[in-house]
């Protein structure tokens, strides 16, 4: 009897369901906080960062540095333009995951981009994250610092998977245990893809 009534009260619990909410800040931490693991806790933004990163370290980083510095300010302008924003009209999950998907592909082939695409990908991705980073429930002061978070969150979470991605471009088995991880980010995007499409 005990056990029935253990389950009963679980049921019960279970037919009770609260706003679920995916950029919804983490209770009990400060707003920077939020911010700054905010991209860890979205997948598109987490596919298409550890992917650039690791494109990155793969290809040189050293001549990939306008690059670089182009995609933080597509992200700078992309977060200060979702400070104003009260909602997003567009999903913009959607083309992060394709972004994430064409990088990791390329890693996996590993072949480099024709410059111009490559620019125009870090441009269109960088806005899009920044877009993407607005959490609905904050306004003001809270939002703005959770921004600024969430821009230093994307720059460290970028920079550090360069900096092991290019340690590991100096043995072959290395460059291969890269290409093996992207095949992994690859099927995630195509999996969270799936997903979306079978709703």
């Amino acid at each position: 009897m005990r056990l029935f009534l253990k389950y009963l009260i679980a049921s019960c619990f279970l037919c009770l369901p609260q706003i679920a909410s995916a950029h919804s800040p983490i209770k009990g931490m400060g707003h920077f906080l939020n911010g700054v693991l905010h991209p860890l806790l979205v997948p598109e933004q987490v596919l298409l960062l550890l992917g650039l990163g690791l494109f990155y370290g793969q290809h040189q980083p050293n001549q990939h540095k306008k690059n670089i510095l182009y995609f933080m300010l597509a992200v700078i302008i992309g977060l200060f333009t979702s400070y104003f924003l009260q909602s997003q009209s567009i999903d913009i999950s959607l083309p992060l995951l394709i972004i994430a998907l064409i990088i990791n592909f390329f890693i996996i082939i590993r072949r480099d981009f024709y410059p111009p695409v490559l620019t125009l990908l870090m441009l269109i991705g960088g806005l899009l994250l920044g877009l993407d980073s607005a959490q609905a429930e904050l306004m003001g002061k809270a939002r703005l610092v959770t921004l600024f978070g969430s821009g230093i969150g994307m720059y460290f979470l970028m920079i550090y998977t360069m900096a092991l991605s290019e340690s590991f471009s100096t043995q072959a088995w290395r460059i291969i245990a890269v290409r093996i991880l992207a095949s992994w980010l690859s099927a995630s995007a195509l999996m969270v893809l799936a997903l979306r499409f079978a709703q």
